[in-house]
């Protein structure tokens, strides 16, 4: 069983009385433990087919199951369940609350789940310390580098051990030499760990990096889409 089923997933999006395809017949799989990137140009399709592994977003059309479970016969209820469950997110712009600390912002997602704040607590040091941050458990984002920011979003991602890391343009705002720490992290974390992680991206480091490059171009899978 794959992590990721799809099979002939189209997406269409409403605009005035307009329907735009945004995807259109995609079929892959992504294994347990790989680490993979969607990549083309502005327009492609890549943040609508993560939204739709990200369980943000359903399809129009097609099959889609992660980890065994078939997306079409969820309810909105169940949806939000199995993202908490089995999806980590990493934005592009962070997406920490800024009042919260690292250490809170990356309670969080276990919190919603219900576990108590001690358990919370425990597994949230775990994961910050496993990104490098020991030392600023309670920094705000505010207080924080770029870097630094994209390692709690990172710590976040983990803590609930999702099945997948999704992760939408993650060296964008970045640094080069900050692009390269945290490629460097998310390599190690997918190779020691064996944490999926699939990311919609621009940048040739990340692309370089990928063991696995799945293009897209006006919604479509091209053939390079294993190169």
């Amino acid at each position: 069983m794959s992590l990721v089923e799809c099979r002939g997933i189209s997406k269409n999006y409403k605009l005035g009385e307009t329907l735009v395809p945004a995807l259109s017949d995609v079929s892959i799989n992504i294994e347990k433990g790989e680490f993979v990137a969607v990549w083309g140009p502005s327009g492609s399709g890549k943040t609508s087919l993560l939204n739709l592994v990200g369980l943000l977003d359903t399809p129009s059309a097609g099959q889609l199951k992660i980890a065994g479970e078939t997306i079409s016969t969820q309810d909105d209820s169940s949806l939000a369940v199995l993202r908490n469950k089995l999806i980590g997110f990493v934005f592009q712009n962070f997406n920490l609350i800024a009042v919260l600390s690292a250490l809170e912002n990356v309670m969080l997602p276990l919190q919603i789940r219900g576990e108590s704040p001690a358990q919370a607590r425990d597994k949230a040091v775990s994961k910050l310390d496993a990104v490098g941050l020991a030392t600023l458990y309670k920094s705000r984002p505010d207080q924080m580098s770029g870097g630094q920011r994209q390692r709690v979003a990172i710590a976040r991602a983990l803590v609930t051990d999702p099945a997948i890391v999704l992760a939408d343009e993650p060296t964008a705002n970045l640094d080069s030499v900050t692009s390269d720490q945290i490629l460097a992290l998310m390599r190690d974390l997918n190779q020691k760990q064996n944490v999926t992680f699939v990311f919609s991206t621009h940048d040739p480091r990340l692309l370089a990096s990928v063991s696995r490059k799945i293009r897209l171009q006006d919604g479509q899978i091209t053939p390079e889409e294993n190169s």
